[in-house]
């Protein structure tokens, strides 16, 4: 027999304490199925997707705790649990549209109650399952979903509104068509000025949105870039780095240490954080005190920061004029091309491609091996990864 240890014993006698709850709480649930019936003449109705958000859950707590017979995977089905509520012959299955309960002709228990039961034993399977999840982490033998292309299109959406506002503050407005067409005067003067006041003012609204969205994407772009990058990861390191500051992140993956070109990025993103994100996401608090007037006798309220108060958004009329939102593209601009070249052109393709990374030593040595060998090894990594990823997620096994 193989040896036991401390840890495989704590966590059987765990596995057998959620074993008696879930009986306790389904009561009336049953591992018996009648051999001559088939799920796929039973009837089908799918429950509300908030009652069984994860429906692998289920499968665990009636495969694994109640010891229901299972099959799978099938066509467009993922897995089918069977068994019984009081007699009557009940499936759960994982469908490509969603999770599925399978009834018998003219069932007399409700679904309600059905639904009701599992969802009170899920607790039970949620705090068992929790422990596990928490080492695996720990191990680095997780996944995070790859999200880039939202959070990139989100940027691209604020910086292309911000683009054209402060491209229309600089023209005159357009006038309505008219027989009689008055030589420019002061009322004309007047409307421009409103007219590129309130353009300022949307592309400041927006350029703001620009920044934070830029900065979210970059947070999520370097945590999987660091996969990608195939580096091996210490034990706990992958939660290290989801709780590591941006500018953290920014060093794991791009070093700033003997490179003056990177080291000048992160200084300037630095001090465009400061700036700009920080005071507009944080209430308009700005670290150096630039947000606070105090009452000198004889002088009046001044910024706590006093000269530095010229570096601040609210120093002039429009807190991000054209020339900033400016600025700042051109900076995300220059951030984006050291990002996606070079030594992190292979991690940037995959990244691209959308594929998920995994954090464990093996998989982490798979990027590394692609990404060394060239484009045609990370195009064939990637395609391998997607053809295995489309059939799982359209159930076509």
């Amino acid at each position: 027999m193989p040896e036991t240890t401390p840890e495989m014993d704590a966590l059987n006698a765990r596995l057998e304490t959620a074993r008696r709850r879930a009986v306790k709480t389904l009561k009336g649930f049953s591992a018996d199925f009648p051999d001559e019936m088939d799920p796929w003449h039973m009837h089908g109705s799918r429950p509300d997707k908030a009652d069984f958000p994860v429906p692998e859950l289920v499968l665990f707590l009636l495969r694994n705790l109640m010891r229901w017979r299972w099959q799978g995977p099938g066509e467009k089905t993922r897995w089918t649990v069977l068994g019984s509520v009081e007699g009557e012959p009940v499936a759960f299955e994982l469908r490509k549209f969603g999770f599925t309960i399978l009834r018998g002709e003219n069932p007399k228990i409700s679904d309600a109650r059905i639904v009701g039961q599992l969802k009170s034993a899920l607790k039970d399977v949620e705090d068992l399952l929790g422990l596990v999840a928490e080492a695996q982490v720990a191990h680095g033998k997780a996944l995070i979903i790859n999200r880039a292309g939202e959070f990139e299109a989100r940027y691209r959406f604020f910086r292309n509104l911000a683009d054209k506002a402060y491209s229309k503050a600089s023209r005159a407005p357009r006038k309505k068509k008219s027989d009689n067409v008055p030589a420019p005067g002061f009322a004309d003067m007047i409307g421009f000025l409103n007219h590129s006041m309130a353009a300022n003012q949307q592309g400041f609204f927006q350029s703001t949105a620009m920044v934070d969205a830029y900065f979210s994407a970059l947070e999520h772009r370097l945590v999987l870039l660091r996969a990608f990058t195939g580096r091996p990861m210490a034990e706990g390191e992958m939660l290290t780095l989801l709780a590591s500051k941006w500018d953290g992140k920014l060093k794991d993956v791009l070093p700033v240490e003997g490179d003056p070109e990177a080291a000048d990025l992160l200084g300037r993103l630095r001090r465009l954080k400061e700036r700009v994100r920080n005071p507009f996401a944080h209430g308009g608090v700005e670290n150096d005190g630039g947000s606070i007037f105090v009452h000198i006798p004889g002088l009046g309220a001044l910024p706590a920061n006093f000269s530095r108060f010229g570096d601040s958004v609210r120093f002039s009329l429009h807190p991000i004029d054209a020339d900033d939102h400016a600025e700042a593209c051109a900076l995300f601009d220059a951030l984006d091309l050291r990002l996606s070249s070079g030594a992190l052109e292979g991690a940037h393709t995959m990244l691209r491609a959308g594929v998920d990374p995994s954090f464990d030593a093996e998989t982490l040595t798979k990027y590394a091996t692609a990404c060394s060998k060239g484009p045609e090894s990370v195009e064939a990594f990637i395609e391998h990864w997607s053809r295995a990823w489309e059939r799982h997620a359209n159930m076509d096994y």
